[in-house]
């Protein structure tokens, strides 16, 4: 984007904040919306295919339903007959859709004969108004951009937020948020509760802007926000570094503030709420009455055992920077990482897609786009997760609203998660396969990456190193992952400085772990329990 085109976004965005925090979400208003758009799913999804992709002769969508045969009246049609999950299951076999490398443009779209090399921007929403950019990790080095503007925020988001607190009873309860500053999230969520009049009480931030050197414009753009929400009268804070080996300090925060209010909402990923309920049983401090909002990575049972077992509740959030909220825990939950697909603002359908690089085939989620405020179109487009899919009446608090479908074991098959910092494979593929052979001795297949939980409940990356590669220095060996990591983009400098911080790299000498079919992948994830 042309500095001339950054300067109109951030004009936009100042001017918009205004309307934006001056009429709050009520929670009539946002329960009204979800169970309208529950009731109006066809209606919404025709709107947007039609104006966002029929009538956009760019779309690489209309390249695909030409390619299929499939003319507007013709989806209409399929639509109102049989159904949304079943149309879109249909369009799926006849070639329309995107492997999550096609959809980030890493990799061409070959459909019947015809090849088409589609970049990531395309598939941004033409009938967005872009006010805000972030950018989510991406592959050898590049993050996907996706921009949003005020309209999705407040529907996409806080609308579900606000449901969240109600659902926690904790609308009168203080907001507290221990996540980054950009490239991370920190801002866009403290967007969040502006706009249902629920402002964050406080916001600590696990890495500081002078250890990772965010870039100029992500550094002017979490100021310009903070500053502009003051000038139109919202009080947004601006955070306070506390690192990771200080999670006390948070712990002692949040029983302060529970001792004299009872109870207090804290909005982390799921790693560092762990780490504040270790920090408050070993100091005895009580935070019992705490409510986590957690994301990031998958809330295993360890991890809920760990988190509760200090007082606090935990739920559970699945957010993809593309399409927003996917879910929210369930209230009844069968699992522990048990959620309520939000279908009002997106249509999912599952189907076998292999992962070359663990030599496994698992059940792929494929999301579809349901709002014309949708940051991105997506049409049958993977983002690289699967899980198991299943519809029941649990009578909770999203039940009642009508959202029934739940998914859990919910997994990442292209990247891997830890300490709240995802990233994909081939980030670390080179490293594995190129620069530790180099620096220390052996071959591509001396070395793997292996993403498991220790006992504590964090998520770890061991870094396995055959007995065959001889003495190596392994404090030498984590250092020069870490370098090699904060060579790159933004996010992985922060991932970098995240993962020094919370001593994440560990070393194992031993034999890298081959399949049960006899394949030895440089990337391995244990199954979490």
């Amino acid at each position: 984007m042309s500095i001339l085109a950054q300067a109109k976004m951030y004009w936009r965005l100042g001017i918009g904040l205004r309307g934006f925090l001056k009429e709050p979400i009520t929670l009539e208003q946002a329960r009204s919306i979800i169970k309208d758009r529950l009731a109006n799913r066809e209606r919404n999804l025709l709107t947007i295919v039609r104006r966002a992709i029929y009538e956009n002769k760019r779309s690489p969508y209309l390249k695909l339903l030409k390619l299929a045969g499939c003319e507007y009246g013709d989806f209409e049609r399929m639509v109102h007959a049989d159904g949304i999950e079943f149309a879109l299951r249909n369009l799926r076999e006849e070639g329309v859709y995107l492997s999550l490398e096609e959809f980030k443009g890493r990799r061409e779209t070959v459909r019947g004969g015809k090849v088409f090399d589609f970049r990531e921007g395309d598939f941004d929403n033409p009938w967005l108004l872009r006010q805000l950019e972030l950018s989510s990790s991406g592959s050898r080095g590049v993050g996907t951009r996706t921009y949003f503007d005020l309209d999705n925020i407040a529907l996409g988001y806080s609308v579900y937020l606000i449901c969240l607190l109600d659902a926690y009873d904790a609308l009168t309860a203080p907001m507290i948020l221990w996540l980054a500053i950009l490239p991370g999230f920190g801002q866009r969520v403290v967007l969040d509760h502006a706009k249902v009049d629920k402002p964050v009480t406080k916001w600590f931030s696990p890495v500081a802007e002078s250890s990772f050197k965010p870039s100029l414009k992500n550094t002017a753009s979490a100021k310009y926000i903070t500053y502009m929400g003051r000038l139109w009268g919202a009080n947004l804070p601006e955070p306070e570094f506390v690192p990771l080996e200080e999670a006390w300090r948070v712990a002692q925060y949040i029983a302060g503030v529970i001792k004299r209010r009872g109870q207090c909402y804290v909005h982390t990923q799921v790693n560092n709420a762990v780490r504040i309920c270790q920090a408050a049983k070993e100091r005895g401090m009580d935070i019992t009455g705490a409510k986590f909002a957690l994301s990031s990575e998958p809330l295993t049972t360890l991890k809920r055992r760990e988190i509760e077992s200090s007082g606090a509740n935990a739920c559970s959030r699945y957010v993809s920077i593309e399409s927003g909220i996917i879910g929210i825990g369930c209230f009844h939950a069968a699992e522990p990482d048990d959620l309520h697909f939000f279908k009002d603002s997106l249509a999912m359908i599952q189907h076998q897609r292999e992962v070359h690089h663990a030599g496994v085939s698992v059940d792929a989620f494929l999301f579809t786009s349901l709002l014309l405020s949708a940051p991105k179109v997506m049409l049958n487009v993977e983002l690289g997760d699967y899980g198991i899919v299943e519809s029941r009446s649990c009578g909770c608090y999203w039940d009642e609203l009508g959202l029934t479908d739940h998914i859990y074991n919910i997994r990442s098959y292209d990247k891997l998660t830890s300490q709240g910092q995802t990233f994909f494979g081939s980030d670390l593929i080179r490293i594995i396969e190129e620069v530790l052979p180099a620096r220390f001795g052996g071959t591509s297949i001396d070395y793997q990456m292996v993403e498991e939980e220790d006992e504590d409940g964090h998520t770890r990356m061991s870094v396995i190193v055959s007995p065959e590669v001889g003495i190596v220095d392994e404090d030498e060996l984590i250092r020069s992952v870490l370098s090699e990591l904060s060579k790159g983009k933004d996010y992985l400098r922060l991932m970098a400085d995240v993962w020094s911080q919370s001593k994440t790299l560990r070393v194992k000498r031993m034999r890298p772990i081959t399949t049960a079919g006899g394949k030895l992948l440089p990337l391995h994830i244990q199954k979490a329990k």
